[in-house]
């Protein structure tokens, strides 16, 4: 067996307790990618240049605008870029009871075990993955990339199985 081959062969397995920044991280790394996200910041910015928009016209013209229109473009503008955040304040209230993630990851997918459940993912069910600072978030190929698992890369056991693990997903899954 060649060298290569044993690396290729070889399981990496992480140990972490997922966060509240992390699903916020994830989140919002998603939101970059996804339908929904683009369709979000659109809105939100129409919202916020509308806000703007009244602002001046108000101001410089002397128009009246109902109060609503404010209220309407200055707080729901804001909420559109702030989706993912509060998407992730609740994801947190379920991530948080499952406790401590044991994951391994190895060439036919992963397989995952919590404090309260467990499972496995192949890696035709999530084909697609992003990386952020501290996280691989691995994601469903639907338009709103609706499935994702969150690898925490404080998980593996040093540097040197977060760059085997990088490898892997490269081999099975596309990066975004």
């Amino acid at each position: 067996m060649s060298a290569e081959a044993d690396v290729h062969g070889q399981a990496v397995d992480l140990r972490f307790r997922l966060t509240a920044q992390d699903c916020s991280q994830a989140l919002w790394a998603r939101a970059r990618i996804g339908r929904e996200g683009r369709r979000q910041r659109l809105l939100g910015g129409l919202l916020l240049g509308l806000l703007a928009v009244l602002c001046v016209l108000e101001a410089g013209l002397g128009l009246d605008f109902p109060l609503m229109m404010y209220v309407a473009a200055g707080v729901v503008g804001p909420l559109m870029f702030l989706a993912p955040w509060l998407t992730a304040r609740q994801l947190w209230g379920y991530v948080k009871r499952q406790g401590e993630s044991r994951v391994r990851v190895d060439e036919n997918g992963l397989t995952a075990a919590m404090d309260h459940s467990s499972g496995s993912v192949s890696w035709a069910a999530q084909p697609r993955y992003l990386e952020t600072r501290d996280l691989f978030v691995l994601l469903s190929d639907d338009r709103n990339a609706t499935g994702l698992t969150l690898l925490a890369k404080r998980g593996a056991a040093g540097p040197a199985e977060v760059d085997r693990l990088r490898e892997t997903l490269d081999r099975h899954l596309t990066r975004l």
